[in-house]
């Protein structure tokens, strides 16, 4: 943070307050050793880039881990929305002091981003509380998931890390075989089903669908649902229930569209309550399934 310091006396009055601002922070920061979960992080902006190099200003990527929620710092003179807020996903985590974890068998140091097993021993290592489902998975945090990708990597994660192949190891090697197995089953069932993808990407920004949800629907939408469950109830051919399931499935495609579109714009109340709708028509489509099994 001192590089600030080196600016010239000719430098920007946009510069100089950062200079003033920076040596604020350096002092605030040097009493902590917090790990700046909530950091988020800022980036020059293209006027500001040439700037930069001028000045001997640090890179974009400098300023990534300078404030906090709800201070402003100097970060936030620079500050622009980085590509990684598209998705309705927010800032990213970054922190300015790396998190070690070290093997629980042979004690080394393991990398800030390994994922399994100790680089050293190749012993299979806890679940990492601070991932989520799309970094399990190795997806980007969007509601447009590779499902292929997706499909594949849950195969590929699951030939490594199944129970029968620790059936030989070491008593806590099996425990945690069957920790991370499951934890990769309820990620993939996660991220795989439309709804449930969005209502994780939700839960990610403090959001969730409350009770009574209903309330706040469009009288027309709610006569719709009411006005499809009654016609199901009536089929008594399974030509009938198929033809409700062709229905509520374009209706879902077409949420599914919407919903994508909101999370990219990061219109995160919009994205909620076509989610709230989409689970209507999921349950309706489990009905139409369960019908046509029993007929």
């Amino acid at each position: 943070m001192l590089v600030l310091n080196r600016l010239r006396p000719a430098a920007s009055s946009q510069a100089q307050s950062i200079c003033l601002v920076n040596t604020r922070l350096s002092k605030s920061l040097k009493s902590t050793t917090t790990t700046c979960s909530d950091f988020e992080p800022a980036f020059l902006n293209e006027n500001d880039a040439d700037s930069s190099t001028r000045h001997s200003l640090p890179p974009p990527h400098f300023w990534k881990c300078l404030e906090t929620r709800p201070q402003a710092t100097a970060a936030k003179l620079f500050s622009t929305t980085p590509p990684c807020c598209q998705y309705g996903l927010g800032f990213r985590a970054f922190s300015t002091v790396l998190k070690t974890h070290n093997c629980w068998n042979c004690g080394e140091s393991l990398q800030q981003n390994h994922t399994y097993f100790c680089t050293t021993c190749k012993v299979l290592q806890p679940p990492d509380e601070d991932r989520n489902y799309f970094d399990i998975m190795d997806c980007e945090k969007s509601f447009a998931v590779d499902i292929e990708k997706l499909q594949r990597t849950y195969r590929n994660l699951q030939r490594s890390l199944h129970p029968d192949n620790f059936s030989q190891k070491q008593t806590k090697e099996q425990e945690l075989s069957e920790k991370q197995s499951a934890l990769v089953n309820e990620a993939y069932r996660t991220l795989l089903g439309p709804l449930s993808r969005g209502l994780y990407m939700l839960t990610l920004q403090g959001l969730q669908l409350e009770e009574g949800t209903h309330f706040a629907m469009e009288p027309q939408f709610l006569y719709e649902i009411m006005e499809i469950n009654e016609r199901l109830a009536a089929t008594q051919t399974e030509e009938e229930a198929s033809d409700i399931g062709h229905c509520i499935q374009d209706r879902l495609q077409e949420l599914i569209r919407d919903v994508s579109e909101s999370f990219s714009k990061g219109d995160l109340k919009k994205a909620k309550m076509l989610l709230a709708k989409m689970k209507y028509f999921v349950n309706i489509e489990d009905k139409v399934k369960e019908k046509l099994s029993s007929s």
